[in-house]
């Protein structure tokens, strides 16, 4: 995981501001202007209070349950307070990033996250992000993240020449020594000995080229030495 924001408390919207201006409502009308007015005004100041804050509860729970998570490989949105609701979005799929700010929305940093990805999904908006500019360039160093170890991985590694991984070749010897058929390593023939058959000393050189490069188990490497010494 790379960030996980909470909507901006713009998301609260509407019912913070019907709940602040009843509660200033229900203070000034009953308690500073009219402190002896009749009870039913003031069953009726509290009932609308009671309304705001329940509205403003509401909001606030599904504030906590909402979240953008965005990852090194997807950006993923959940929501829902009793049925739960989850958004998936590989990196590898958004085609195209963009954010709009109005002028209330820069002030309080706050906008609107747009994504275009391929397939059916189309355009995807995502709403009261606290700072878009912000988040639209960390999404977008994740994907060059994403595709470049993506290459690094899946085609642009360096291929070793030798050790462990090194591919054998019949006609690229290992550095420094003679060429590697499928069988092992060939002999080297040496200076004025062009097409002479390999001397035991040639085949222990063999031998202990393949225990090297782990073609050969250890035992085997012991057993097929001993056999090899005995013919000196």
């Amino acid at each position: 995981m790379v960030v996980e924001l909470r909507p901006h408390w713009a998301f609260l919207g509407w019912p913070l501001v019907a709940a602040v201006a009843a509660l200033a409502l229900f203070v000034g009308l009953d308690v500073v202007a009219f402190p002896h007015a009749p009870v039913g005004v003031r069953y009726v100041l509290l009932a609308v209070l009671a309304v705001a804050l329940v509205w403003l509860a509401g909001r606030t729970l599904r504030w906590v349950t909402t979240s953008l998570v965005l990852t090194t490989t997807r950006l993923l949105e959940r929501s829902g307070v009793l049925g739960r609701r989850a958004l998936e979005i590989r990196l590898e799929r958004i085609n195209e990033l963009s954010y709009h700010q109005s002028l209330p929305g820069r002030v309080a940093r706050t906008g609107e996250l747009m994504i275009e990805t391929g397939g059916e999904s189309g355009d995807i908006m995502f709403e009261h992000v606290p700072r878009p500019s912000a988040l639209q360039s960390l999404i977008t160093e994740q994907i060059s993240a994403f595709h470049e170890n993506r290459r690094i991985r899946f085609g642009a590694s360096p291929v070793p020449t030798d050790g462990p991984g090194a591919p054998y070749h019949e006609d690229t010897p290992p550095t420094g020594g003679p060429p590697v058929t499928a069988a092992g390593p060939a002999a080297d023939p040496g200076p004025g000995r062009a097409g002479a058959a390999p001397t035991v000393a040639d085949r222990l050189m063999q031998l202990g080229e393949l225990r090297r490069r782990g073609i050969v188990s250890a035992a085997e490497f012991e057993a097929k030495k001993a056999e090899l010494l005995e013919q000196l």
